[in-house]
């Protein structure tokens, strides 16, 4: 099981768009996957489960912030967290049996508040994170029934965003190839690194990308080749995202129902998030394999040492 963020301080850099791909994909091929919309505009549950469906399940109160509300109550137990999760999500083929989605709320926007009152009953402050903190560790073994829980996160370090670093695997930075876009991914990735989070970046995954743009193709290329100006950026994946209408297209909200993962977004581009799937595969392998090897007391063997470098940020 693996919890991967997608995530960046910079906003409009496709972080939704390529969650959903790759939830999508991931499920397409048989590995079970959970969506975590836990971002306030709730686009990815309104895209994989109809806005009709999200205004009711809104509507009942089963979405992420009303997950985490019931969190902060000493009496929650495990078995609710079934209650909050919609499963077959997707329009390809009716829903993807493997693809399941914990919606979003723009009431989530108020779940700092809420953090702050449910201190209130208990006798000290370090009583009540001590609950808390033990119901997301609760939480984090609930998900190992998935192969993938992939979060779309928004574009700031919320409340419910750090829960999720504090469970998190890795985090994968959707980033346009320009200044302002990296400059987010940086900031991002200073800020965990000072709040000491355990997780790891997966890698930049370039989105977005228009290839007749030379800013683009310099910046795309420096990287690759470890130009000095971008040394500190997380190790980039091989396969990049264009800005492309038909990937645009393939998440409006229609009555459309394609039967399959390529008859959504085409067969070019379907081959493009199957390309992303494989790298992000290998490299959450490389990350489990450099863990074991390290919780068996064992120094990482050269071969694991050169694959584990893919996930970690160049010096």
């Amino acid at each position: 099981m693996a919890v991967i963020l997608f995530t960046n301080l910079k906003g409009g850099v496709a972080k939704t768009t390529n969650a959903i791909a790759v939830a999508e994909c991931l499920a397409s091929s048989g590995k079970r996957t959970l969506l975590i919309d836990a971002d306030h505009q709730c686009t990815a549950s309104e895209l994989l489960l109809g806005e009709q469906a999200l205004i009711e399940l809104d509507r009942k109160k089963r979405t992420l912030h009303d997950l985490l509300s019931e969190m902060l109550k000493p009496e929650f137990e495990a078995k609710q967290f079934d209650a909050y999760v919609r499963p077959s999500a997707s329009n390809i083929g009716g829903g993807i049996e493997d693809l399941s989605v914990i919606p979003c709320s723009v009431r989530i926007d108020d779940f700092q508040t809420n953090y702050a009152k449910g201190g209130h009953g208990f006798h000290t402050w370090q009583d009540f994170r001590k609950l808390f903190n033990a119901n997301r560790l609760q939480f984090r073994r609930w998900l190992k029934q998935f192969a993938y829980v992939i979060v779309d996160c928004p574009p700031s370090l919320s409340l419910q965003v750090k829960l999720f670093l504090g469970i998190a695997d890795g985090y994968v930075v959707p980033c346009q190839p320009n200044r302002l876009s990296i400059r987010g991914l940086l900031w991002l990735s200073d800020r965990i690194h000072n709040y000491r989070y355990k997780t790891v970046c997966l890698g930049t995954l370039w989105s977005m990308c228009r290839g007749n743009d030379r800013m683009h193709k310099a910046i795309i290329e420096g990287a690759a080749n470890n130009h000095a100006q971008l040394r500190d950026l997380p190790t980039p994946f091989e396969t990049t995202v264009p800005l492309a209408a038909n990937i645009a297209h393939a998440g409006e909200l229609t009555d459309r129902q394609p039967k399959t993962f390529r008859a959504k977004y085409g067969t070019e581009f379907g081959r493009i998030y199957e390309q992303i799937c494989e790298e992000l595969m290998e490299r959450v392998e490389a990350l489990e394999s450099e863990r074991a090897e390290k919780r068996r007391g064992r120094p990482v063997t050269k071969v694991a040492a050169s694959v584990a470098s893919v996930v970690t940020a160049r010096p």
